[in-house]
C-alpha cells in the first residue's frame, strides 16, 4: 500500500509539472501574441550593435556562392547594389528601422533582399501579392509572426556562415565510435564468464569513451547551436507550411517538398541534447552519461553533418522561402509605421517622376516633387538641402525595386540600377586622397554607361577636391558625357557657372534660405531654376567670426566681380 501511495504521489508531481509547463507555454504565447498586436504599425525599437550587421550581412555577402540559379531568387542575386551607394543613403541605418522580422533568416534575408534589386517589375508584382495579403488578413498574419518570433534569433553569430562552415567540413567516422562500444559491451559479457578480465576490460573501454569524448565534442561544440537552431527551423518550418494560404500554394508546395528531404537528418535528433542547460532535470542527466558513455551524440552529428551536406541545396532553399514570408511580414508592419507610403509605377520610359517623396531617417521631413526627363543639376546654399534630397531619391528608388514600397506619394521610374557619390571620404590606409576618392567614385559610374538597365546615378559636389578652374572644366565635360552615354543624373553643386554653362543638357532646381530676425531659415523646398544667393559669408556671421573676416570676405568678392580675378 505504502508503495502505491510513492508511486501516486510520484505520478502526480509528474503530472503537475507536465501541467504547469504547458500551462507557462500557453501564457507565454499569450503574451507574444498580444505584443505582437499592440506593436503592430508602432516604431521599431529594437536595439542593433555594429557586429549584429556584420553577422546579418553575412547571408547577403554570400549569394554569388550559394546562389546556383535554379531557385526563386536567381534574378535578384545577379544584381547588386554597390557599398558605397549602400553606405552614401545610409541604408544600415533604414535597415535597423524596418527590420520588424522574427528571426534569423529573415533577419538575414531583408537584408539581403534590400541589398539586389528585383529583374523586373513582374518579380515585384509576385512579391506585393504576398505583402498586401498579410497586411490585410490580420489574423493569418499574426499566426505566422507568432511562429517566425518562436524561432527565434541567433545570437553571436550568423547561421549561413556556420552552415558554409559545415558544407566545407570533413564528417568524423563513425568506425571509431562504433568498434569502441562494440568492446564495451563485448566487456559487459566477458563479464558473465570472466568477472575479472571483462571488468578490466570494461573500465578500459570506459575510460577511453569518457576521455576521447572530450576531445571530439570540442570539435563538433561550434556547430551544435546551429544543428539546434536548424532543427527548430525545420520544426517551425512545417507548422508554417500548413499555415500558409493560397497566396503562397507555390511556396506551400516547395517547403513540404524540402522538408521531407529532412526527414532522416530529424530523427532522434535529441540523442544531440537540448542546450538548454537542463540541469536538474533527471532524464537530461541521464542521456548526458548515456552521451559520454557510448558517444551518442557525436555519432548522430556526424550522420546529420553527413545528411546536411547531402541535402545542402534543400536547406538553402528552405532559408530563402522562410526568410522571403519573414521580410513580407516585416515590410507590411514597416508600411503600417510610415506616415506615407506607395507602391512605385515602372515604365519603359527615361524619366523619373518623384511626387511629394521624403527622407525616411528625417524626423518631420519635408516633401518635395521632381519631373525629371533629363539631367538635373541642383544648387543651394549650404545647409539648405541638397545632399538630403538627394538620399531621399536613391532612397526611393532603392525601396521601390528592392520592396515595392516609396516614402513617397508617387514614384514613377525605370528598372534602373543606382549609383551614388555622395558622402566620400579620403583614405588615410590606403594613402587615397579626397580628389582620389572622387574620381574612381565616379568613373565607377561612367563604366557602367551601356549596361542593359537604366543607370541613374547621385552626385554631390562634383569634383570638389580640387581648384575651381579646373573643377569647373573637368566637371562640365564629365556631367556632358554622363548625358550624352544615356546616364540620368542628379548633381548638386556649388558652382553657380555650370547652371549657365550646361543649361541645354540639365535642368536646374534649387533650395534656398531666408534671413529673418538676423537669422537663415531653410524651407527645404525644391524650386525650379538655379539659385540665386548663397550664405556661407551669412553663416560665418552667424557664428561670430567678425567684421574683420566677413567684411573682408564681401570687398573681395565685389572687386572680383568687377576685376575678373582675385587680389
Amino acid at each position: 500500500m505504502d508503495d502505491l501511495i510513492i508511486l501516486g504521489s510520484v505520478f502526480a508531481v509528474f503530472i503537475g509539472a507536465i501541467c504547469i509547463g504547458l500551462n507557462e507555454g500557453r501564457k507565454r504565447q499569450r503574451t507574444l501574441v498580444r505584443t505582437l498586436k499592440e506593436n503592430y504599425g508602432k516604431a521599431n525599437l529594437r536595439k542593433w550593435k555594429t557586429e549584429d550587421l556584420e553577422r546579418i550581412s553575412y547571408y547577403s555577402k554570400s549569394q554569388d556562392r550559394i546562389k546556383d540559379g535554379s531557385n526563386a531568387d536567381a534574378g535578384r542575386a545577379k544584381i547588386r547594389i554597390d557599398d558605397l551607394t549602400w553606405a552614401d543613403l545610409g541604408m544600415d541605418d533604414l535597415f535597423c528601422q524596418m527590420a520588424y522580422t522574427g528571426s534569423s533568416v529573415g533577419d538575414d534575408y531583408l537584408y539581403y533582399l534590400l541589398h539586389h534589386p528585383a529583374g523586373s517589375g513582374m518579380e515585384l508584382e509576385r512579391l506585393e501579392e504576398k505583402i498586401a495579403y498579410y497586411q490585410e488578413n490580420a489574423g493569418e498574419r499574426l499566426k505566422l509572426q507568432v511562429l517566425f518570433h518562436e524561432m527565434g534569433r541567433l545570437q553571436n553569430y550568423s547561421l549561413s556562415r556556420y552552415i558554409q562552415f559545415m558544407e566545407d567540413m570533413e564528417p568524423g567516422k563513425n568506425f571509431r565510435h562504433h568498434a569502441a562500444n562494440g568492446l564495451l559491451l563485448l566487456s559487459l559479457l566477458l563479464m558473465t564468464v570472466r568477472t575479472g578480465p571483462g571488468f578490466g576490460l570494461f573500465l578500459l573501454c570506459l575510460c577511453y569513451n569518457f576521455l576521447s569524448y572530450f576531445r571530439y565534442k570540442r570539435e563538433m561544440e561550434p556547430c551544435l547551436a546551429s544543428f539546434r537552431y536548424i532543427l527548430t527551423l525545420l520544426k517551425n518550418a512545417e507548422k508554417i507550411a500548413g499555415a500558409l494560404t493560397p497566396v503562397w500554394k507555390k511556396e506551400q508546395e516547395k517547403l513540404k517538398e524540402e522538408l521531407k528531404q529532412f526527414n532522416r537528418f530529424r530523427k532522434n535528433s535529441y540523442l544531440l541534447g537540448s542546450g538548454g542547460g537542463a540541469g536538474g532535470q533527471e532524464m537530461e542527466i541521464l542521456l548526458d552519461y548515456l552521451r559520454m558513455c557510448f558517444h551518442l551524440d557525436i555519432i548522430k552529428f556526424n550522420s546529420m553533418l553527413d545528411e546536411l551536406q547531402q541535402k545542402a541545396d534543400s536547406l538553402w532553399e528552405l532559408y530563402s522561402l522562410l526568410g522571403e514570408l519573414d521580410s513580407c511580414l516585416a515590410i507590411g508592419a514597416y508600411r503600417a509605421w510610415l506616415p506615407g507610403w506607395c507602391i512605385p509605377d515602372f515604365t519603359e520610359k527615361k524619366e523619373l517622376i518623384l511626387e511629394e517623396g521624403y527622407h525616411p531617417l528625417v524626423e518631420d521631413a519635408v516633401p518635395n516633387s521632381l519631373v525629371m526627363d533629363k539631367n538635373v543639376l541642383l544648387t543651394g546654399s549650404n545647409a539648405s538641402g541638397k545632399s538630403t534630397f538627394l538620399k531621399t531619391m536613391g532612397i526611393n528608388i532603392l525601396l521601390a525595386q528592392t520592396i515595392n514600397t516609396c516614402t513617397a506619394k508617387g514614384l514613377k521610374l525605370p528598372i534602373c540600377q543606382l549609383y551614388t557619390a555622395i558622402s566620400l571620404k579620403d583614405n588615410v590606409r590606403l594613402k587615397e586622397s579626397y580628389y582620389m576618392a572622387e574620381i574612381r567614385a565616379i568613373k565607377r559610374i561612367l563604366d557602367s554607361a551601356g549596361e542593359e538597365r537604366q543607370v541613374v546615378c547621385m552626385v554631390d559636389e562634383v569634383l570638389k577636391g580640387t581648384n575651381t578652374v579646373e573643377r569647373i572644366a573637368a566637371s562640365t565635360q564629365i556631367l556632358r558625357k554622363m548625358s550624352r552615354e544615356g546616364i540620368l543624373c542628379i548633381a548638386a553643386t556649388h558652382d553657380s557657372e555650370l547652371t549657365r554653362i550646361l543649361e541645354k543638357e540639365y535642368q536646374n532646381y534649387h533650395f534656398e534660405e531666408e534671413m529673418a530676425e538676423g537669422d537663415v531659415h531653410f524651407s527645404y523646398q525644391l524650386k525650379s531654376g538655379s539659385a540665386s544667393s548663397s550664405n556661407a559669408i551669412r553663416l560665418l556671421e552667424e557664428m561670430g567670426y567678425g567684421k574683420e573676416v566677413t567684411l573682408g570676405a564681401r570687398a573681395m568678392i565685389e572687386e572680383y566681380k568687377i576685376q575678373g580675378e582675385w587680389k
